[in-house]
């Protein structure tokens, strides 16, 4: 298991939990919370004002501070959750919503990283079989280059095209490594070939050992 998937999966189990631990306790709240309509008396840059009254008649201030996605102005109405035997302790959020979308969104990251294992697990017995069982071939490499059909964040990967020919058929094959994104020249150190391994059943299958141009590096 690569050093990046153990990251993201220790990040996947910490947010799932942060999400749990948000939604019980929400949960908890709700169980026992009056449910009253607020209005905002005021607002400024960090903070808006909410006043409610609770069942004995008292008027009530929620402190809350503003998203970055939503503000509250003078005069919004809002929906405010307050606990019966403490009215000063309120909310004007269930919560709820909030824990279930943090456990949704580290649910989704955790199957991406599990693929992300199984696929890589999957890449290195295909890699492990080519190596002791095809036989190897060099690439000639013919050119390095910007690949200019492919842009992430405004910069482009290179790319290396090579060509070989299968000593036992004479026919001769490209191919184009892609999503190398930093200069390959110091990565390929002054070679200008690369192994290929041939599948012996069937030449059109094979695996080119590129794992010294990093992992996002396409054969």
């Amino acid at each position: 298991m690569k050093p990046g998937n153990i990251i993201l999966l220790v990040i996947c189990m910490i947010a799932i939990a942060i999400g749990m631990v948000i939604y019980f306790e929400a949960s908890a709240f709700q169980k026992t919370a009056k449910i009253t309509e607020g209005t905002v008396a005021s607002s400024d840059a960090t903070f808006y004002y909410v006043k409610y009254t609770s069942d004995d008649g008292a008027e009530r201030t929620f402190k809350g501070t503003h998203s970055k996605n939503k503000k509250h102005f003078p005069g919004d109405r809002v929906k405010v959750f307050y606990q019966a035997d403490d009215p000063d302790k309120s909310r004007i959020s269930d919560g709820i919503k909030s824990g279930r979308k943090v456990i949704f969104f580290a649910v989704l990251l955790l199957i991406l990283d599990i693929y992300l294992i199984f696929t890589n697990k999957k890449k290195s017995r295909s890699a492990r079989s080519f190596k002791a069982n095809g036989r190897k071939v060099e690439a000639e490499i013919m050119k390095i280059d910007v690949d200019p059909d492919t842009t992430f964040r405004e910069k482009h990967p290179y790319l290396i095209e090579c060509r070989w020919v299968d000593p036992i058929t004479g026919r001769e094959y490209t191919h184009t490594i892609r999503n190398i994104w930093s200069d390959p020249k110091p990565l390929l150190a002054g070679r200008t070939r690369i192994d290929v391994y041939i599948d012996r059943q069937d030449p059109e299958k094979y695996f080119m050992d590129i794992e010294f141009l990093g992992d996002l590096a396409q054969a």
